[in-house]
């Protein structure tokens, strides 16, 4: 699903004038568009006054986030220490 900037603007706007919403904004556009798609940093950064740059190093960081869309099934394989011990 293709968001405009419209759609993007009307999912950050609730966030306005929030101390520590990168988070939050970032959770909530993935949560209705599935991913966080290029554009929704250029309307992040113009909606909230957070740089791109940051909201972009945010969603890079965390493992939760995907800057791309998925598949229809997602797999998940845990390679943690727990897992590999098992």
């Amino acid at each position: 699903m293709e968001a405009t900037t419209t759609q993007l603007a009307e999912l950050v706007r609730p966030f306005k004038g929030q101390t520590g919403a990168t988070i939050p904004v970032l959770q909530a556009i993935q949560t209705s568009l599935g991913y966080l798609p290029p554009d929704s940093f250029d309307v992040i950064e113009r909606e909230l006054g957070i740089p791109a740059s940051k909201a972009y190093g945010v969603a890079t960081f965390y493992a939760q986030f995907r800057t791309k869309p998925v598949g229809k099934h997602l797999i998940k394989v845990c390679d943690g220490t727990a897992c590999h011990v098992k």
